[in-house]
């Protein structure tokens, strides 16, 4: 019992990183979009980069753009000579793209591998679109072994593929982004064998990390066994390294990988003394908390699979074991009666051991709060999540709480220091209008919590009438429609506590853009244009302020000055 609640509560921390990726869960048995009898069509090839072969069984798809929640979809597969054809499509706005096992995902006209790549297809009533072409590069791959001081195998230690975020993605992140070092790709664990594959990787420069971890995940499931019990008991003996071998990220060596490249790396760990951090976590009521969630996160690694973590026992006291030194963020978490808790703080562990950490998840701030519309009545809320995202910090754990069916929540927990407001889960269409804590303007500067309390309630604004923006993307120097260029509204003026504001498109075929669904107020407009060399930086535009009121439709051309070699 207590194995599977370690797993809700972990899955419960994970929510909101999952949030900031992707769109809320629909409601349960959502009603399927119903597809009109379509007038458009499409048609194309799908063959490899390398030598133009065509690919058999790639998967083309045509999903509904700028529809978080169930878009229409059409899709097919290739005949042997690579061809597709999509019929009956009805005419809008789309993603378009490819995708075959053993390749990189590619969308309509992208010149690169990024997954901002790529023009939307927009078709009008009666639109054939013939001869759509893609390339797709072939995925890379790193391999290799782990082996103990003495040679031996190491079967279930979690290996991380890691890249450094490019100044362009440590911005989408926010000023959260600006402290990560690394970010995860993705992870695996050893086998019997000792040995690890990690595949579907784009060209470019990754970092390779092991860790021997108590907790095992194969296939999303946590697996219970003797020797992650006595793991848990004993505590690691090897610390966390990078390949080849190296204890500290900047002496690590690089893995570049090159389209279809299978690169090899080989792990040795590293026997030495490492420490254990210890001590206890109160529940929302003074006592013990039993059966809650402790976990350690490296401070400037967005690296979920290195975690070390531990539970709590009936006094609440916990223990952590095969700890190297370095900075942290300790976090407590657990659920009780359909309400979630989590805190957090940050430690230095050193060589010697760390003990007597309290953490009470029942101190700190109650911010209780309503969704409501601006004339006052309650909102569908389907299933949204409010969040309060510590300001400027690496940590992105945050505090969050469900919204309950009349729009109330409760955020318990919340530590001292400023947060901004993040909103998922709402209709698509909507969007959060204002938000108040007592008279602070939460979405220009941030929650405020101080001694413990908070100046009132939160009062959330939502609405549904939001202003648009459409225009435009050509060459400067030619004036020729540039597809696939990266459109964003930032708000003005632009603060920490806004970036979730920022709303952002893709131009199409013919370089037009709409950015829609913008609460009312003043923007920054501008676009860049990705480049195809991996390392050389995208080509920007200079921004454009505009301002919209609600339902208002403005129009915008933006011009790229694009290098000639382009």
């Amino acid at each position: 019992m207590l194995r599977r609640l370690l797993v809700v509560c972990a899955l419960a921390f994970a929510i909101p990183s999952l949030f900031a990726q992707v769109a809320a869960p629909p409601p349960d048995h959502p009603a399927k979009p119903k597809k009109l009898p379509g007038t458009c069509a499409v048609s194309g090839r799908v063959v490899t980069a390398a030598d133009g072969a065509p690919l058999r069984s790639a998967r083309v798809g045509l999903i509904q753009a700028g529809v978080n929640r169930h878009p229409v979809v059409y899709a097919t597969i290739t005949d042997n000579d690579g061809r597709f054809e999509i019929k009956q499509v009805e005419s809008g706005r789309y993603e378009f793209f490819a995708t075959h096992i053993g390749y990189i995902e590619q969308h309509y006209q992208a010149k690169g591998t990024d997954p901002g790549d790529g023009a939307v297809l927009s078709l009008t009533s009666g639109e054939k679109v013939a001869d759509a072409m893609f390339r797709l590069v072939r995925a890379a791959v790193i391999t290799g072994k782990v082996m103990d001081d003495t040679g031996e195998p190491m079967v279930g230690v979690n290996v991380s593929v890691l890249h450094k975020p490019s100044d362009e993605e440590r911005e989408e992140e926010g000023p959260r982004g600006k402290k990560l070092e690394l970010t995860s790709v993705s992870s695996v664990a050893t086998d019997d064998r000792g040995e690890y594959r990690i595949f579907g990787l784009k060209p470019g420069e990754y970092f390779v990390k092991a860790a021997e971890a108590a907790e095992s995940f194969f296939n999303g499931q946590m697996q219970e066994g003797g020797n992650e019990t006595v793991l848990r008991e004993l505590g690691s003996q090897y610390a966390p390294v990078y390949f080849p071998g190296v204890l500290q990220m900047d002496q690590a060596q690089a893995v570049v990988l090159s389209a279809g490249e299978e690169a090899r790396a080989d792990i040795a760990m590293r026997h030495m003394k490492l420490v254990e951090v210890s001590g206890r976590i109160l529940g929302p009521d003074g006592g013990a908390a039993m059966q809650s969630y402790v976990s350690l996160s490296q401070v400037g690694v967005d690296d979920w699979g290195g975690e070390l973590s531990s539970g709590t026992d009936g006094s609440g006291e916990f223990s952590i074991k095969g700890v190297p030194p370095g900075s942290y963020f300790i976090r407590a978490g657990m659920q009780d009666k359909g309400k979630f808790y989590n805190t957090r703080q940050k430690i230095e562990v050193g060589e010697a051991k760390v003990e007597g950490v309290l953490l009470s998840l029942g101190s700190g701030a109650t911010i209780r709060g309503r969704v409501r519309t601006a004339s006052g009545a309650p909102v569908m809320v389907g299933r949204m999540m409010i969040r309060l995202q510590p300001s400027g910090e690496e940590d992105s754990s945050g505090t969050f709480s469900m919204v309950s069916k009349d729009g109330t929540f409760e955020l318990s927990g919340v530590a001292d220091g400023a947060y901004a407001l993040v909103a998922f889960g709402l209709e698509e269409g909507w969007f959060v209008r204002s938000a108040h804590l007592g008279s602070e303007d939460v979405l220009q500067d941030g929650a405020q919590v101080e001694g413990g309390a908070a100046k009132g309630s939160l009062d959330i604004v939502v609405s549904s009438d939001g202003g648009q923006i459409e225009g435009a993307v050509t060459d400067s120097d030619k004036g020729q429609p540039l597809a696939g260029a990266q459109l964003r509204a930032n708000p003005e003026p632009e603060s920490e506590y806004n970036h979730s504001r920022i709303v952002r498109t893709t131009s199409d075929q013919n370089g037009h853009f709409v950015l829609k669904d913008l609460p009312p107020g003043k923007y920054k407009v501008s676009a860049k244009l990705a480049s195809p060399v991996p390392g050389i930086p995208s080509v920007k535009s200079e921004p454009v302020a505009v301002s919209v009121a609600e339902r208002e439709h403005r129009t915008v051309d933006i011009k790229l000055a694009v290098p000639k070699s382009e």
